[in-house]
């Protein structure tokens, strides 16, 4: 027992605390039919300080000051790390020597603007490199105004820092692929999310009698209730992505990563110390939250104006995809191990307590 104990805590040393990618900057291009374009950059002040080293005084906190006195570093450092051409000739970019601040999800970003000469015809190459030096984990946000004035949206990452956008005119099945993508791809890396799954799907498997974890024999009745949890969790993240995203719901990002949090803790310890039998219910309930952290990081994806509901509606599907998919993987395994009784004994107890140990980490280190 005091192996397993040591064990946990070395684990929950490894698990962040963060639910959500944080560092993320946004280019937005427009484009023009002669070939110009309008451009804007904006890239956290807390990634440029780690890139640049801005804070002079060394007192851990950038001030405005500070960025401007070295406004012709960070332009600097934009340009070398930003690059356009089309046709395979590069556009000429020519940054404004005048920074200015903005506000992301409670975080300070500097923006830069800037204009580019390109090539009149072709599709449109965006090469980022900035950041990936120190953060891998980082993307680039690129939202494009086409010359018949549609719109195109893509993410650039660690794996990926150069793509080719067709700017002729906007594609909704374009946004649409990449919303989707981006929705798997959080689902697949959002260990909270995962977690608060797995957990429920530990006694899928099993029915409590007389005090005691017992198989559920009929593949028909697990089926039946995991369908229940995955409903409800699916219509719950789906009301309230959907709700936040669009901001018709405001709730400070900060809290809504707190209850996540809690919801895998006291899932966990129901597991342990069953309370809830009919899961569908409290899976709702907290599928609600895990919806508005869902949104959270749509926020940070940035949403076109004109294609606002599409993107919102790929996104949640990616997410669906996403979990589904883990819900292929993991039920059969779990259907499997039911059988043995060390699952039943051992497996639920302490697998439940090392995601509850997990997860009130997370909700300590959120607060």
């Amino acid at each position: 027992m005091k192996k397993f104990i040591l064990i946990m805590s070395l684990l929950c040393c490894l698990v962040p605390a963060y639910g959500h990618q944080l560092s993320t900057a946004y280019l937005t291009l427009e484009a023009a039919p002669n070939g110009k374009v309008a451009g804007q950059l904006q890239i956290r002040g807390f990634d440029l300080n780690h890139a640049l080293q801005l804070d002079s005084d060394n007192n851990a906190q950038l001030s405005w000051l500070e960025v401007h006195s070295r406004t012709q570093k960070i332009t600097q450092y934009m340009a070398n790390n930003l690059s356009l051409s089309r046709s395979e000739q590069a556009c000429q970019l020519l940054f404004d020597d005048q920074l200015k601040a903005a506000q992301r999800l409670n975080q300070g970003y500097v923006v830069a603007h800037f204009e580019a000469q390109c090539a009149t015809a072709g599709a449109l190459h965006v090469t980022y490199h900035a950041v990936f030096a120190h953060d891998g984990d980082h993307k680039l946000v690129i939202n494009v105004l086409t010359p018949d004035d549609g719109a195109i949206s893509h993410v650039l990452a660690f794996e990926e820092q150069t793509v080719s956008l067709d700017i002729t005119s906007g594609s909704k099945f374009t946004t649409f692929v990449e919303y989707l993508y981006q929705g798997v791809l959080h689902i697949w890396i959002g260990l909270d999310h995962i977690l608060f799954l797995l957990v429920l799907l530990i006694t899928c498997v099993l029915v409590r009698n007389q005090g005691q974890w017992q198989v559920k024999h009929s593949r028909r009745k697990i089926i039946i209730s995991t369908a229940w949890i995955v409903t409800a969790f699916t219509l719950a993240h789906s009301i309230t992505l959907t709700a936040t995203a669009m901001n018709w719901l405001v709730l400070d990002s900060r809290w809504v990563e707190v209850g996540i949090a809690i919801s895998v803790l006291l899932s966990a310890l129901n597991n342990i110390w069953p309370i809830v039998y009919r899961l569908a219910g409290i899976t709702f309930a907290f599928g609600l939250l895990h919806g508005m952290g869902f949104a959270g990081v749509l926020s940070e994806l940035g949403l076109p104006a004109d294609l606002k509901l599409l993107s919102v509606l790929a996104f949640n599907l990616g997410v669906e995809v996403g979990q589904l998919s883990i819900l292929a993987v993991a039920l059969p395994i779990l259907i499997s191990l039911r059988t043995f009784s060390w699952y039943r004994l051992y497996f639920v107890r302490y697998s439940s307590l090392l995601i509850a140990v997990i997860a009130l980490q997370w909700t300590v280190d959120r607060l």
